[in-house]
């Protein structure tokens, strides 16, 4: 269903299930599962910090949240409630701020989340039909992938759209790199999608790369010089790892 981006070490946490949901703790060098805990059915995301703390994020039709878990165990630290339905989680670039998509029918926002007191602080209006998001490196700005291929750039502090530019139609799941430079757009179907590789200074495709069938979400290494491509159906799921 979903993966948080590899640490250091090489471990990540992926998201799996059907009629039951569960965390799976990975060696990514290895490929192989050192564990798992069973969670939430509502859970949809998880993303792991730096400093060691899971990110899961939950949504069912009237409510949502984001239980914070220590990574080492995966055992719960607290559950923070959000507004609205949660559809994604990631975590910015110092270790502690967890960004949470979260969804009504008709509107979309990112509640901001400080992990070390699970206290909220703020959040950030993104268009309707947002699909995945993305904060740029300094924490000042949200990259919002709308369904049509469209991202927006919202300024966090004052709310304001500062920048936006097509990626392709069918937009599904975006990552930034590590040095701010790049976003990587996975757009398209389930059955045939691709990649989209996005240079920030010209807000243009410079490439476009292949994917696996049934990909779902995109993760990126610590170096950038890895892409972690997150492929899930019914019956079967992987993590497959390109050399960028």
């Amino acid at each position: 269903m979903a993966a948080a981006a590899p640490q250091a070490n090489g471990i990540l946490w992926t998201l799996a299930g059907a009629s039951s949901a569960g965390l799976f703790e990975v060696d990514s060098s290895s490929g192989k599962v050192s564990g798992s805990v069973s969670v939430s059915k509502a859970a949809h995301s998880v993303a792991e910090s730096s400093t060691g703390v899971l990110g899961l994020a939950l949504g069912t039709d009237r409510s949502g949240a984001l239980e914070l878990l220590d990574g080492r165990t995966a055992k719960v630290i607290r559950t923070v409630a959000l507004p609205a339905p949660a559809r994604q989680v990631v975590v910015g670039s110092d270790g502690t701020t967890f960004y949470v998509l979260t969804t009504w029918a008709a509107s979309a926002s990112v509640t901001i989340v400080n992990s070390a007191n699970g206290t909220i602080h703020g959040s950030v209006p993104v268009p309707a039909d947002t699909a995945s998001i993305a904060p740029d490196v300094q924490q000042s700005t949200i990259y919002s992938l709308q369904e049509n291929g469209i991202v927006s750039e919202t300024d966090i502090s004052g709310g304001r759209v500062v920048a936006k530019f097509p990626v392709g139609a069918a937009g599904r799941s975006l990552v930034l790199s590590p040095d701010g430079g790049t976003l990587y757009v996975l757009k398209g179907s389930r059955a045939v999608s691709n990649v989209a590789v996005v240079d920030l200074r010209t807000e243009s495709v410079r490439r476009v790369l292949p994917t696996p069938r049934h990909c779902l979400e995109l993760l990126i290494s610590a170096s950038g010089n890895q892409l972690y491509e997150v492929v899930g159906t019914p019956g079967y799921g992987n993590i497959q790892i390109f050399a960028l």
